[in-house]
């Protein structure tokens, strides 16, 4: 192989060098770097991971928040329903309440009216008592004395006046 130009010794030693620089780079240069991507493939994918989880728990916090927020509603709609509940039977108490006020006032009206009207007429048949009896007296006094019976009109105005 002389005849191509090839130096055996020379090969060999060029091959070993390959080799040997081969293997040097494998140890001190390839599988560092190697080391260092894989570290690095490691904490991007831990980065994800994370991230995932993150999401996940926004995700649940969100399904809670919205649960919350729902039952707060419903929470709220059942106050607002007791309360109208409580409204509409405190306007029917109070109803209730006004109406016997006015019967117990028109009752007592009618009580009033009916005796003051009692009072009034019985003013008025003492007053037409008294004017009759005067009238009757004048009159009868007038023709009584005509006739001289002042003795009888006496006695009618004595039992007159005990009747009243």
């Amino acid at each position: 192989m002389e005849k191509l130009g090839i130096n055996w010794g020379l090969l060999i030693a060029q091959l070993f060098n390959v080799i040997f620089l081969v293997w040097l780079l494998g140890q001190f240069l390839y599988k560092p770097i190697l080391n260092m991507l894989n570290e690095r493939t490691q904490r991007v994918q831990g980065s994800l991971n994370e991230a995932s989880q993150v999401k996940q728990q926004l995700a649940n916090a969100k399904k809670d928040y919205e649960a919350e927020l729902a039952k707060a509603r419903q929470e709220a709609a059942k106050i607002v329903t007791q309360a109208q509940d409580r409204a509409k039977s405190q306007e029917a108490e109070i109803i209730a309440q006004a109406r016997r006020e006015a019967d117990r006032i028109r009752e007592d009206a009618r009580t009033t009216a009916s005796q003051e009207r009692d009072t009034l007429l019985s003013d008025a048949k003492g007053k037409i008592a008294e004017l009759v009896t005067l009238t009757a007296t004048r009159v009868m006094g007038a023709e009584l004395q005509a006739r001289g019976h002042d003795k009888l009109i006496a006695e009618s105005l004595a039992a007159l006046d005990r009747r009243n």
